[in-house]
């Protein structure tokens, strides 16, 4: 009973220093896209740690957990932006850092292997903007084993202290081995975004030539289930998306969860309309997709090039992950397999 007393009283006090810090705290679960094109070389912050997050704009990443302050930072990782690294006091690497890079390159073939697969099955033709990511996921590849050669070739060599850096902690005539701290993070600040609370979320990343954006959607169980189509309008005004008796009407940057009326594995036809300056619906696009209770597609509406009343549609689709089969548990009465040899 003391020690329960005891533990009692340290997560009261933890909880009042916490408090005290003032400082806005978030427990998230999320997943991002890039909203153009690939962006490779990102990460964000947990707590000290740089957490790689290369961004596809076809798929969205694995499930990232969150517990942390509140915004959300992300940055563009050092050893993926070009930037001048601080030289390490010790020639022999740090066995986390080839981890990493181990990873991360497993992340970078085994997406480009994903897209090579599609553009062989579409006769040598990926999709929109596959070519310029396979590019660069071919570079990044070979800058990682460049760089895990340069680290596994450095830790053969004897270590040595290298000299000390201007801005670091480490004073002149410090002991042999002693760590040289850089004298800047090793990653440039990208974008913050701010969880409206605790939940589960898919983040949009936009890059522009006014800074990287983020929007969220909120993904709740429920809030985008599997079988639904979610869109997003991202033209300059109102539109409505019919599908058969079913209508969902957006505002300008206005987004909703629309269910087709056909069963699964059916085809169903719907349209997008848009309002013109005389108040008129007009027909923007029409789209015929193939229904599937396991697959929901998130839709960006965008406006046309020439700005007339056509919609353009960028769609992601994502498939709901195959539960993993329990193990069959034998009956009193069944007779045990025969082990293999």
């Amino acid at each position: 009973m003391p020690r329960l007393n005891l533990l009692f009283a340290l997560l009261l006090l933890g909880g009042d220093l916490f408090a005290q810090s003032g400082e806005p705290r978030i427990r998230v679960q999320f997943r991002a896209l890039s909203f153009e094109g690939a962006l490779l070389g990102m990460g964000y912050l947990d707590g000290k740690e740089v957490r790689p997050l290369d961004l596809s704009s076809d798929c969205f990443t694995a499930e990232q957990s969150y517990a942390g302050p509140n915004p959300l930072r992300l940055v563009l990782r050092e050893d993926a932006a070009g930037l001048p690294a601080a030289a390490p006091a010790v020639a022999h690497p740090a066995p986390s850092r080839m981890v990493a890079l181990s990873q991360e390159l497993e992340t970078v073939q085994r997406r480009l292997a994903t897209l090579s697969a599609d553009a062989r099955e579409r006769g040598g033709r990926g999709k929109a903007g596959a070519e310029k990511e396979i590019s660069l996921l071919k570079a990044r590849s070979e800058t990682l084993n460049r760089e895990m050669a340069e680290l596994a070739q450095a830790s053969s060599q004897p270590a040595a202290v290298s000299p000390t850096a201007p801005g670091s902690d480490t004073k002149p005539g410090a002991r042999d081995g002693a760590a040289v701290r850089p004298a800047r993070p090793p990653h440039r600040p990208l974008a913050t975004f701010a969880f409206p609370g605790d939940g589960r979320f898919l983040l949009l990343v936009h890059q522009t030539t006014g800074g990287t954006t983020v929007n969220a959607i909120d993904d709740r169980e429920g809030a985008f289930p599997y079988g639904s189509m979610q869109f997003v309008n991202l033209t300059a005004g109102p539109v409505e998306v019919r599908f058969g008796a079913k209508t969902l009407a957006l505002a300008a940057n206005a987004k909703g969860t629309l269910r087709p009326g056909g069963g699964n594995n059916t085809y169903a036809e719907g349209e997008i309309h848009t309002r013109g300056d005389d108040g008129q619906l007009r027909l923007g696009y029409s789209m015929r997709i193939f229904q599937q209770d396991d697959v929901r597609t998130l839709y960006f509406l965008l406006p046309t090039e020439d700005g007339g009343h056509g919609v353009r549609l960028k769609g992601v689709e994502e498939r709901r992950a195959v539960e993993p089969t329990p193990p069959t548990v034998a009956g009193p009465g069944d007779k045990p397999a025969a082990p293999s040899r």
